[in-house]
């Protein structure tokens, strides 16, 4: 259940980056506290058929599209399509350094 939770919440970030919002501004839009959002966004924390009928309604999107991300949704833009044909002709092993190199690329960045 847990791949289920941090792919809910990886789709729930990309919506609302799409959307350029703060996850405060989420959680304002939603109904839902800071804290929920937070927690749904990093993959600890699963979510009620009414939470997600609230973070589509906020997102604007069918509560499905808050389990998978449609590459050819051009809402994301045009290269994510591309991006993922790319991705899919790598080897498993350049896959593993790819997704390497984005942990590293991707994760938070201290203040400062």
């Amino acid at each position: 259940m847990a791949g289920l939770r941090a792919t809910f919440g990886l789709c729930v970030k990309a919506h609302r980056r799409r959307l350029n919002l703060t996850q405060e501004a989420l959680a304002d839009l939603s109904g839902l506290s800071l804290d929920m959002i937070a927690k749904i966004e990093g993959g600890s924390s699963g979510a009620s058929f009414n939470t997600i009928e609230q973070l589509s309604r906020a997102l604007s999107v069918e509560p499905a599209a808050l389990f998978r991300i449609d590459v050819d949704d051009r809402r994301f833009g045009d290269g994510l399509g591309d991006l993922v044909a790319r991705l899919a002709a790598l080897s498993d092993e350049d896959i593993a350094w790819v997704k390497a190199l984005l942990d590293v690329a991707l994760r938070p960045r201290g203040r400062g």
